[in-house]
């Protein structure tokens, strides 16, 4: 039976942007960043949610967001129940032990003057509970550093020592070192060379299917969430597009948006390799979206009832969602 281990719930995270006493006391010059903008969704307990969508979309500041790295304007994020949003301290940092990330950029989150050993054993200290010995700790770094195919060695070197790919396995290994239940990964692959992906996209799956971790994918590679997630969203500038079960996503796509971003993947095989689906124009600012569908300035199909109403997310069948006027039958 699947649980719901994430419930996301009419989400919004702005960013409020202005300079001078005016815009600080009555608002005059103040621009608001629609980073977030009503998102609704739900994460399985076990599974793989791939979150995709151009640079710019939202999918990384609602992740961050799921984290409290970054603050909602409103809605509800459920982690087993409990809204993350509205937690004490305490209630945070009980939560932070059961969900950790692992970040885009590897070598910039973690500090050139401490060991790798020092770096995974960082959060193994904080954890509540007895006070562990020096030895108790370093084992179990050893074993995290065995668990990502590294010599366990290598706990007594900096991060400067080692390659991009060799950077991501010990993030990974930060990130379960307390056991999490859920890992958001942020573009966790990018910038290395097809082989050293591989290699971590198939060390991902095997801790998957070893410590039953959930995983919230955060990329702009549709191969990768194709290959990796179960289910996935589709993110047009703050907002959800297109949901649903990754197989029918990629088999049945619905919306004009994620037909284009499917079109521009590259397959293997010529015969497989659809019309590349050319998209007019630049991605509105966030700052002042277009009225009706945010995408409708974009749009190959783009007709009057776009401009003037906003489409609802509706579900085509099978849990397979979308927001187009094109399938909503008024």
């Amino acid at each position: 039976m699947e649980v719901d281990l994430i419930q996301i719930r009419n989400l919004k995270t702005y960013f409020f942007q202005g300079k001078g006493l005016l815009s600080k006391l009555f608002g005059q010059g103040l621009k608001i960043v629609h980073a977030v903008d009503g998102v609704s969704l739900t994460i399985k307990k076990g599974r793989t949610f791939g979150l995709v969508g151009e640079s710019g979309c939202g999918k990384s500041t609602l992740g961050n967001t799921i984290f409290r790295l970054v603050e909602s304007l409103e809605g509800e994020v459920l982690f087993q129940g409990h809204d993350v949003v509205k937690m004490n301290q305490k209630e945070l940092r009980e939560f932070r032990q059961k969900a950790q990330i692992i970040f885009q950029d590897q070598f910039g989150c973690m500090n050139p003057r401490m060991t790798v050993g020092q770096i995974i054993a960082e959060p193994l200290m904080m954890r509540q509970g007895e006070p562990e010995s020096q030895k108790s700790i370093e084992q179990e770094v050893a074993e995290l550093l065995n668990a990502v195919n590294l010599d366990p060695d290598a706990a007594v070197k900096f991060p400067n020592e080692f390659s991009g790919g060799q950077a991501r396995r010990i993030g990974v290994a930060r990130a379960i070192a307390l056991n999490p239940m859920f890992i958001m990964a942020d573009e966790p692959t990018s910038g290395l060379d097809i082989s050293t992906a591989a290699t971590i996209l198939n060390l991902m799956q095997d801790l998957q299917d070893k410590l039953d971790i959930t995983y919230l994918w955060v990329s702009h590679n549709l191969n990768q969430v194709k290959y990796m997630s179960d289910d996935m969203a589709v993110m047009y500038l703050g907002k959800v597009v297109e949901m649903g079960r990754t197989s029918e996503v990629f088999d049945q796509m619905a919306h004009p948006y994620t037909k284009a971003l499917i079109s521009a993947v590259p397959q293997v095989s010529s015969q497989e390799q659809k019309q590349t689906i050319f998209l007019k124009g630049e991605i509105p600012s966030p700052i002042n979206p277009p009225s009706g569908c945010y995408f409708r300035t974009r749009c190959p199909q783009v007709f009057k009832r776009c401009e003037e109403e906003e489409p609802p997310l509706l579900d085509l069948g099978g849990g397979h969602l979308c927001a187009c006027h094109l399938y909503d039958g008024n």
